[in-house]
């Protein structure tokens, strides 16, 4: 649908906040989802309710390591909604509280589709204001060799993001190799 969804953006919006506090997690993942593109696409602007959705997915990110399948799926989701949150209003996000939990449910598990806008945002974020990643370098560089390696899934990224993130690499290896090199990243860049 895409923007066509705008005339009915309050009536979704009331109904996938039920969701995202439903008991079941694929209710959960599917209102996360659906959250996401709701904003991602709707031609209202729903910045003035972001602190509500954050406050709505962040639940969805308190998962066990042990947690059944559907409840990491949930939490992918919820990853996939804050970053298309992220990509369509920066500002209206409170990053410094956002970050450290999004980068902790990083490498997704499940729902590999949902590191499109997963990844889209960390690159929004690099781009726009890198010095609020820096504390978190070390954790990123393990979620990058994660979902490079063909062992943990074939399809984890798009090849669109693999090779932006090959860019963001070797980028980050000209200011740091060392840490890209403790990541076992440093072949990604040593032949590019």
């Amino acid at each position: 649908m895409k923007s066509a969804v705008t005339p009915s953006t309050q009536p979704l919006l009331e109904l996938f906040y039920r969701g995202l506090g439903d008991e079941e997690p694929d209710v959960q993942n599917n209102a996360a989802y659906a959250t996401g593109l709701l904003v991602e696409h709707s031609d209202v602007d729903l910045s003035p309710q972001y602190l509500h959705l954050l406050a709505a997915l962040r639940p969805l990110f308190e998962v066990a390591p042990d947690a059944p399948k559907a409840r990491m799926n949930a939490r992918d989701g919820a990853a996939g909604a804050v970053g298309r949150l992220i990509l369509r209003n920066t500002a209206a996000i409170p990053l410094d509280q956002v970050l450290p939990v999004f980068i902790e449910a990083l490498p997704l598990k499940i729902d590999f589709v949902e590191n499109q806008p997963v990844f889209r945002a960390l690159f929004h974020i690099f781009r726009m204001n890198a010095p609020l990643l820096h504390p978190y370098i070390d954790r990123l560089l393990q979620v990058f060799a994660y979902v490079l390696n063909p062992a943990n899934g074939e399809n984890q990224i798009e090849d669109v993001v693999k090779v932006e993130l090959i860019s963001l690499i070797a980028a980050l290896n000209a200011e740091d190799p060392l840490k890209v090199q403790a990541a076992g990243l440093a072949p990604l860049v040593a032949g590019g």
